[in-house]
């Protein structure tokens, strides 16, 4: 690991600990998991991990290059993006699909939305098979912070529904957001294992 590099992954440790977000995992955590199929199967009991105090967690926050709700602003428009990126329909028009997206991303992202939404190979395939897919973030983290960027990685479930049943896949992106003004917007999308970082 460089040093360049090693600086970079630094803030992110930091907001780990400074958020005390199990993982830096950024989606909320629900009260219970749900119950194993028959009921059969139990999770062994959850140590507790020590938590920083608040005086703690401040001091840790106070280095990063954004503060913990700007980075939790960042986390949530990257996961509204990628639900928005994985979604679509056969009937829905390239225009339509491109208008769900743009307000969210800078100018410089638009000809690769644009050229992305108008691949004609793509729409003849969804729109040959009754394509329907409908997508949800299941899990957010931060993945590199730089105090001109932040990348969060993002795990969408997508459902497909289409005239051959109903299919079910998972993929991570890595979304690259920049701050504007007092919010941000996606700068780019890939692959999580991609790089993007």
């Amino acid at each position: 690991m460089t040093s360049r590099s090693a600086r970079a992954r630094r803030p992110a440790a930091l907001l780990a600990a400074a958020l005390a977000c199990g993982g830096c995992s950024l989606l909320p955590r629900t009260a219970a998991s749900p119950a194993a199929p028959g009921g059969t199967t139990t999770r062994p009991a959850a140590t507790a991990s020590p938590q920083p105090t608040a005086a703690a967690a401040g001091a840790l926050a106070s280095l990063l290059p954004f503060p913990p709700a700007r980075l939790q602003a960042a986390a949530s428009l990257a996961g509204r993006f990628t639900a928005a990126w994985d979604s679509w329909s056969w009937r829905q028009t390239p225009a339509a699909w491109l208008a769900a997206l743009q307000p969210m991303a800078t100018a410089s992202l638009e000809p690769a939305l644009a050229q992305a939404a108008g691949d004609r190979g793509v729409l003849a395939q969804r729109a040959a098979a009754r394509q329907v897919a409908v997508a949800t973030v299941t899990a957010l983290a931060i993945r590199d912070l730089t105090p001109g960027s932040v990348t969060v990685t993002a795990t969408a479930a997508q459902v497909i529904t289409g005239s051959s049943g109903t299919s079910r896949t998972s993929a991570g992106w890595a979304v690259t957001l920049t701050p504007t003004g007092t919010g941000w917007l996606v700068w780019d999308i890939e692959p999580a294992g991609a790089g993007n970082s």
